[in-house]
């Protein structure tokens, strides 16, 4: 299994939900784009890349907060155990990124990614230290 350290785009957010167990989880997929320079020396859009992610425990809850805080709506950065999984639609074979998150947080909505540091997550309700979501 392959670890993965990304900031992509929230796509659909599932919301929170409860195992039998009492353990919270959320899930949601999310997108990331690559930036590629043409021939012409102008920046365009790539191929865009689609997770399914998914995030256990006190961190789902705090996180859950966070997002619905957004309208579901938003960019985070995430990292944790990515597999692939094939399955089929409508007859097509295709394969699936899905990601275990170790850690998730919400990137301010005023900080963008283009040529700079990846972004620190954002606070959770004061857990951890700045900018951590606990896990």
């Amino acid at each position: 299994m392959a670890t993965i350290s990304t900031t992509a785009n929230i796509g659909k957010y599932h919301g929170i939900k409860f195992g039998q167990d009492g353990k919270a989880r959320i899930q949601f997929s999310a997108a990331e784009t690559a930036r590629v320079k043409d021939q012409g020396g102008n920046w365009v859009d790539g191929g865009t890349t689609w997770y399914n992610v998914t995030l256990f425990g006190g961190a789902a809850e705090a996180l859950d907060q966070l997002i619905a805080n957004q309208g579901g709506k938003g960019k985070v950065v995430f990292t944790g155990r990515m597999s692939t999984r094939e399955y089929e639609h409508n007859g097509e074979k295709r394969e699936s990124l899905d990601v275990v998150a170790d850690s998730v947080g919400l990137v301010p909505k005023n900080q963008t990614t283009n040529n700079q540091q990846p972004p620190q997550p954002a606070n959770a309700g004061g857990w951890g230290n700045q900018g951590e979501v606990p896990f």
